[in-house]
């Protein structure tokens, strides 16, 4: 058995300033369908607005408030709430707030770099 520290895994920082550390997936554990990050969004950033070919998603808010953009909708989230999202659906998330929002992040088939489609490449 591994336990992962979570904290101790590799950050990638996106250009928007999102940090996510992938702690379980197939890149460091046994798993081949799942990936799972934890995603810290600093205030006042907004997450660029994509969609996924082929993963579903889920977002998980663990600590602070978001602002979830989901195929046009808006919805306030925050501790204790989940949003599933499917493939082709266009979604972002902003952070209003002065403090990080973390989420815990889910994606099958698992995170891939080549899976999303960012608004600016799609018109």
């Amino acid at each position: 058995m591994e336990i992962i520290k979570i904290m101790d895994c590799q950050d990638y920082v996106a250009e928007d300033r999102a940090v996510a550390k992938e702690f379980l997936g197939p890149r460091n554990s046994g798993l081949k369908n799942l990936s799972i990050a934890y995603i810290t969004i600093p205030p006042g950033v907004t997450v660029k607005k994509h969609y996924h070919l082929k993963s579903e998603e889920t977002y998980h808010i663990v600590e602070g408030k978001g602002i979830m953009h989901l195929d046009g909708e808006d919805c306030a989230m925050e501790p204790g709430e989940a949003v599933a999202i499917i493939p082709g659906q266009w979604h972002s998330i902003h952070n209003p707030e002065e403090t990080d929002l973390v989420m815990v992040v889910t994606c099958s088939p698992p995170w891939a770099e080549a899976d999303q489609v960012f608004e600016a490449e799609s018109e």
